[in-house]
């Protein structure tokens, strides 16, 4: 699953590790974070959240995980939280992307097919796709309402909340379609659940 980004944006991506400031347009910011998220999580919340106005020590930095986010979230100042809200938001779609692409090469891999097959439930998965780009939906929205000027906060926090939920639900799809050997401790899906959960619960 991936998605046209204009040059701008494409450079943005590219210059993630030396460039700190976001687009001023919310929605290019999301659409930037969503896809830095998608391939590392920590990496897009890094970007999104000291563009928004945190600081992060090297130490935490280098952090794998969301937990390396921390310092930088803490130092966000209150005129920007709904700024962040959003991008806590666009890393939940990143994450939720990442769950699903690891689902569907999974099963590429492994021959499964669609079917009856209670072993590889992939209704389960079909549901958390199908709520990632839900989430998308109210995600993108709600930058929109940002960049118009329109008071977005209500739609901010719903789409946050939304958003990781929605991740949560995907990586456990993931889950239950690859099967507990695809949880190995820190393996890809035991990396995006931990960052699906703290998603729930930061910026509240």
């Amino acid at each position: 699953m991936t998605f046209d980004l204009t040059p701008e944006q494409q450079a943005l991506v590219a210059g993630a590790n030396s460039i700190t400031a976001l687009p001023a347009q919310a929605i290019d910011a999301v659409l930037v974070v969503e896809e830095l998220a998608s391939k590392d999580p920590a990496r897009g919340a890094r970007f999104g959240f000291e563009g928004v106005g945190g600081k992060s020590n090297t130490t935490a930095a280098m952090m794998p995980g969301l937990e390396g986010s921390e310092s930088a979230l803490a130092s966000i100042p209150d005129g920007s939280r709904i700024r962040a809200r959003l991008i806590a938001a666009a890393v939940a779609l990143g994450v939720g992307r990442a769950a699903i692409q690891h689902t569907l090469d999974s099963m590429k891999k492994t021959g499964v097919k669609p079917g009856p097959d209670e072993t590889a439930p992939h209704w389960a998965f079909a549901d958390g796709a199908t709520e990632v780009a839900a989430a998308r939906v109210l995600t993108y929205s709600a930058a929109q309402m940002l960049d118009r000027g329109e008071n977005a906060e209500d739609a901010v926090t719903r789409a946050h909340a939304f958003a990781a939920n929605a991740a949560q639900r995907a990586v456990d799809a993931a889950i239950r379609v690859v099967g507990a050997a695809g949880l190995n401790r820190g393996g890809l899906l035991d990396r995006l659940s931990r960052d699906a959960r703290t998603l729930q619960v930061i910026l509240r």
